[in-house]
C-alpha cells in the first residue's frame, strides 16, 4: 500500500502492546477539543451577553494553538517526549485554572480573551506526539490501519462532543462542562506521557550535518515531500471550510435550513466509514497515486454539488465527499510518518494541524464572501472544486518521495 518510505531506528513494540493506552489518550484529549468549544462559547455569550466576544474568544484561543503547536511540536522532537508533555501539562492546568478564574468572576473582555490565548499557547502537543508514536507501536505495514483507526476517533469526538455538551447542560451548567473538558484532556496527556512508546523513546537529536540554518530552522518544511503533503492538507481543508458554507446556503435556499446539519453528519459518517474501509485493506497503488486521485475525485463530486440537484442529490454527493475525506486524512497521516525525518516527526504533524486549521479557516472565510443569499452555494463549491484540484495538481507535479533520512 502508501506504505513506502523509511523509519526510525530502534524496535518496534510487539502489535498490541500500547495500542490500547494509546486510543483511550486519544479519545479523552480529542473529546475534550469540541466539547471546550462549544461549551466556552456558551458561557462567554451567556457572561458577556455577545456571540461576538464569545467568537473572538474561539478565535484567539484557536490562533494561539495553531501558532504555538510547531514550536511543542519541535521541543518534543529535539527533547524526550515525555518531559515536554509533563510540562506543557502543568502549565496548560494553570491556564485552565486562569480561565476558569476569569469565567468566575466579572472581568472584562479582554481577560477572557487573554486567559483564552494563553489556554491555547500552552496546549500539550498531545495530537502530534501520539501519531508521530504510531511507528513505534506497531509495523509499517500495519500504519494505514493505524491512521486510519486514529482518524476515526478524532472524526467520533467531533461527532459526539456536541451531543455530549447537550445533555450534560440538562445536568451541569456550561462552566462545569468546560472545567470536564480539561479534566478529560489533562488525564488523556497523562496517559499518553506514561505509555512505554512515549516513555522509553530517545528522540534522535537535534539535525546535524551540512544543513544551511535557514533549512534547520525550517525543520521538516525544509523537507519537500513533507511540506507537499502538508500543502494538499491545507487544499483539502480549505475544501472543507467552503462545503460547510455552501451546505448551508444549499440547505437554506431550498426552505430548509436545519438541513445543514444533518448533511455534515453524513460527512462525518462518510468520512468514518471510508476511514476504517481504508484502514481495512491492502491498496496496490503507492501513496503518491491514491494522493492525486482521491483529490481528483474530491474535485469532482465538488463540482457536481455546484449543479442544483436538490437535497437528496447533495446529501449523496456530500456522503461520497466523506467517503473520499477519511482515506485522504489517513493517508496524508501514513506518508508524513513514512517519509518524514524521523527528527522532525513530532513537529510535522503539529504543522499538519496548523496547515489544516488555517486551510479551513481560509476556505469558510473566501466562501463566505462568495456566498449570496439566494445562490445556493454554487461559487463556493466551485471554489472547493478548484482549490481541491490544485491539491491534485500539487501532488501530481511536485510530490515525489523518498525514503527518510535515518533517526
Amino acid at each position: 500500500m502508501a506504505g513506502e518510505g523509511g523509519r526510525e531506528r530502534g524496535a518496534v513494540q510487539p502489535v498490541g502492546r500500547g495500542v490500547p493506552r494509546q486510543l483511550a489518550a486519544a479519545l479523552l484529549a480529542r473529546l475534550s477539543t469540541p466539547v471546550l468549544s462549544l461549551a466556552l462559547m456558551l458561557v462567554v455569550a451567556e457572561r458577556t451577553r455577545s456571540y461576538g466576544v464569545a467568537g473572538l474568544v474561539l478565535t484567539c484561543h484557536a490562533l494561539a494553538l495553531a501558532v504555538c503547536a510547531p514550536l511543542t511540536g519541535r521541543l518534543a522532537d529535539r527533547r524526550r517526549a515525555r518531559p515536554v508533555l509533563v510540562a506543557f501539562l502543568a502549565a496548560h492546568a494553570l491556564a485552565y485554572g486562569t480561565l476558569l478564574a476569569a469565567l468566575a468572576l466579572a472581568v472584562p473582555a479582554a481577560a477572557l480573551i487573554a486567559s483564552a490565548v494563553l489556554l491555547g499557547a500552552t496546549t500539550p502537543p498531545a495530537t502530534s506526539v501520539g501519531r508521530a508514536a504510531w511507528p513505534r507501536l506497531v509495523p509499517a505495514e500495519s500504519l494505514p490501519a493505524a491512521y486510519a483507526l486514529d482518524n476515526a476517533v478524532n472524526e467520533l469526538m467531533f461527532v459526539a462532543g456536541p451531543v455530549l455538551v447537550s445533555v450534560l447542560l440538562l445536568a451541569a451548567p456550561a462552566q462545569a462542562i468546560v472545567a470536564g473538558a480539561g479534566a478529560a484532556l489533562l488525564l488523556g496527556v497523562a496517559l499518553l506521557a506514561a505509555s512505554p512508546a512515549v516513555r522509553d523513546h530517545t528522540p534522535a537529536g537535534r539535525p546535524t550535518g551540512s544543513r544551511g540554518r535557514l533549512a534547520r530552522l525550517s525543520g521538516p518544511l525544509a523537507h519537500r515531500p513533507t511540506l507537499v503533503v502538508l500543502a494538499v492538507a491545507a487544499t483539502a481543508a480549505f475544501a472543507f471550510g467552503c462545503l460547510r458554507v455552501a451546505t448551508l446556503a444549499a440547505a437554506t435556499v431550498s426552505g430548509a435550513p436545519a438541513a445543514a446539519g444533518v448533511l455534515m453528519g453524513l460527512l462525518s459518517a462518510g468520512a468514518l466509514a471510508g476511514g476504517l474501509l481504508y484502514g481495512t485493506r491492502t491498496w496496490p497503488f503507492s501513496g503518491r497515486t491514491m494522493l492525486i486521485a482521491l483529490s481528483l475525485a474530491d474535485a469532482a463530486i465538488l463540482l457536481a454539488d455546484a449543479a442544483p440537484t436538490g437535497l437528496a442529490a447533495l446529501a449523496a454527493l456530500v456522503a461520497l465527499t466523506g467517503l473520499l475525506q477519511g482515506p485522504r486524512d489517513a493517508l496524508q497521516a501514513t506518508l508524513l510518518a513514512g517519509h518524514t525525518p524521523a527528527e522532525h516527526r513530532t513537529e510535522a504533524f503539529s504543522w499538519l494541524n496548523t496547515f489544516m486549521w488555517t486551510g479551513y479557516g481560509l476556505g469558510a472565510a473566501i466562501a463566505g464572501r462568495l456566498t449570496g443569499p439566494l445562490d445556493g452555494g454554487a461559487p463556493a463549491f466551485l471554489a472547493a472544486a478548484a482549490v481541491a484540484l490544485l491539491g491534485a495538481a500539487l501532488a501530481a507535479a511536485c510530490y515525489r518521495p523518498a525514503s527518510a533520512e535515518p533517526g
